[in-house]
């Protein structure tokens, strides 16, 4: 599973509901959310403290949300803003994209509409990292696979690498992390680049 919690997100939109609704939305996806109904105070907060996405309400009656995605821009332009508006139209949408927000929703949005739209721009900015529990699973079953494909028994594929059959077990159950050393053995044995074994992991 994908590890978020260290992933800030700002939200931002003059409704409570909404804003309220959103972060524990975010919070139940594993994001740290920091909700503000009021823009001039989310841009103060972006300036004291990093925030990797932005969620911003196009209409607001202090500062519309094209300004906040330039404010936003400019004290951190690496940061991923997503416009939200109910009222969706060709030149808002134009407008706010050439103003650098990556993603633009409509309201009413559907909950897994949003967060897909979040883990887009998580995974465009290379932030979600997997656990080391998770990723030690994911590597071990991707050797069984290949060692069972390739018809090879434990005790084969221990004689080809120098790795005990036990050593060999315990990584393809995913109790043991392969060291960098194993994995470059066990890949190799396997007709692998070490890269091939950790794509998309």
């Amino acid at each position: 599973m994908g590890v978020r919690h260290h992933i800030k997100v700002l939200v931002i939109d003059d409704d409570p509901s909404i804003c309220k609704t959103v972060g524990l939305l975010l919070e139940d996806h594993g994001y740290n959310p920091r909700t503000f109904i009021d823009a001039d105070e989310a841009v103060s907060a972006a300036q004291k403290e990093s925030f990797q996405i932005a969620l911003i309400d196009l209409r607001m009656p202090t500062m519309d949300g094209v300004e906040v995605v330039e404010k936003l821009k400019g004290i951190d332009d690496r940061m991923s803003c997503i416009v939200m508006t109910a009222y969706p139209d060709l030149d808002s949408a134009t407008e706010t994209m050439r103003r650098g927000t990556c993603d633009y929703i409509s309201k009413p949005f559907k909950q897994e509409e949003l967060i897909a739209s979040v883990e887009r721009a998580c995974q465009q900015m290379g932030i979600i990292y997997t656990d080391e529990s998770e990723l030690n699973r994911l590597i071990g079953q991707r050797i069984r696979s290949h060692r069972l494909a390739q018809n090879l028994t434990l005790r084969q594929l221990s004689d080809r690498t120098d790795l005990t059959t036990s050593q060999l077990s315990q990584v393809e159950l995913g109790k043991n992390a392969a060291s960098i050393w194993a994995l470059a053995r066990i890949s190799n044995s396997l007709g692998l680049q070490v890269s091939e074994l950790l794509q998309g992991l």
